[in-house]
């Protein structure tokens, strides 16, 4: 447990050194959304800052489904024309194992040197983006770990690196590139194939927060929510003959989602419904600001539907609209409080935040650099 609390103080830490050199820069006066900060913070401090997080998360083993990918890594064999030959093209994802053959025949047999890797990958794309458009980018790495976005990169790495490219292009989601984005999600999808879900969510994410599209995506939730049952049983007949074939089944042995994870996600939708009339000349000018908000709204809403059906496929859904969060969570504390009032509650916030962090962080931290740490 000690490196994940590590992982959280670090954050203020980094914060305290970079405030003491540029208090000047500390307040912003100008941000604005939808082009992002004018003034970002030297790349130094966001690299210092995400590397410390990519070290830990790169160099774990038997952590959740990580000794599965080792195991699945060994059995590759280091000739490439063996192992290509190997492939199974009509698996869920091809894309994911073309890329692990080639880093083990050209690049490393070290499984270690793969996670770590794949953790550069992801955690720097995170990390661009924050840097780009939170305009508190300690604070949202704050949240990066204290909401366990981070646990995504040691359990489930392969969608996650879906989630994490997929964000990077964001900008195409808020300048209406579709064809663009489509391309990467079709790609991304030989990966991991959720990330088909990205193709309808473009549309609803772009719209304006709460008109008509939006309360037909709730109501379409609440149905899903009332008959989860029937409806999950007919997509389990739909993926009958599929790779997918009986994913469904595992309803019966999983409790869904924690109610606490749904409420702390319930927040920021919440606050943004709250002060949405301070919020209506943001929402006219910025596209950025409304695909946040929608994307905080689809998050809770899956989180939702997930406590009710199933935490380990339905819970995994979310992952591709909460980074926005992110973004979101200061956002709106930034611009629709004052400055006393927002101290305050970004005091109780993040007190509330460490709790959520203390109660559902993983028990223990193995790595064969550290060893078993509880």
């Amino acid at each position: 447990m000690i490196i994940y609390w590590s992982m959280v103080l670090w954050v203020p830490l980094i914060y305290f050194v970079y405030y003491m050199g540029h208090k000047e820069e500390v307040m912003l006066t100008d941000y604005n959304i939808q082009q992002g900060i004018q003034k970002k913070i030297p790349i130094t401090y966001a690299i210092i800052v995400f590397g410390y997080f990519i070290f830990w998360i790169g160099m774990r083993t038997s952590i959740a489904d990580t000794i599965q990918y080792i195991s699945l890594y060994k059995d590759i064999p280091a000739d490439f024309s063996t192992a290509w030959s190997q492939i199974n093209w009509e698996g869920k994802n091809p894309g994911f194992d073309i890329f692990n053959i080639i880093f083990k025949c050209f690049i490393s047999q070290d499984y270690q040197w793969w996670l770590m890797t794949i953790a550069i990958i992801s955690g720097v794309c995170i990390m661009v983006v924050l840097r780009k458009y939170s305009c508190d980018f300690f604070f949202s790495s704050f949240l990066f770990m204290t909401l366990l976005t981070y646990t995504w990169m040691m359990n489930g790495m392969r969608q996650f690196i879906c989630v994490a490219i997929l964000f990077v292009c964001c900008d195409w989601i808020k300048d209406g590139k579709f064809f663009r984005l489509l391309f990467v999600v079709l790609f991304m999808s030989t990966f991991h194939m959720t990330v088909l879900m990205m193709i309808p969510i473009y549309f609803v994410a772009r719209s304006k927060p709460w008109d008509k599209r939006i309360g037909l995506f709730i109501i379409g939730i609440i149905f899903i929510c009332i008959f989860a049952e029937p409806f999950f049983s007919g997509v389990d007949r739909t993926l009958g003959n599929t790779a997918y074939a009986g994913a469904t089944s595992q309803f019966e042995e999983d409790d869904g989602v924690n109610p606490l994870r749904v409420l702390f996600f319930a927040i920021p939708p919440t606050l943004a419904f709250w002060k949405k009339n301070e919020l209506k000349c943001d929402y006219e000018k910025n596209t950025m600001l409304n695909i946040c908000v929608n994307m905080s709204l689809i998050t809770a809403a899956l989180y939702l539907v997930g406590m009710f059906t199933s935490g380990i496929l339905v819970g995994r859904l979310p992952i591709y609209t909460e980074v926005y969060d992110l973004i979101l969570i200061p956002y709106l504390l930034h611009r629709c409080f004052d400055k006393d009032t927002r101290k305050t509650i970004t005091i109780v916030y993040g007190i509330a935040l460490i709790a959520f962090f203390y109660l559902q962080m993983y028990p223990y931290y193995v790595s064969e650099f550290t060893g078993y740490i509880h």
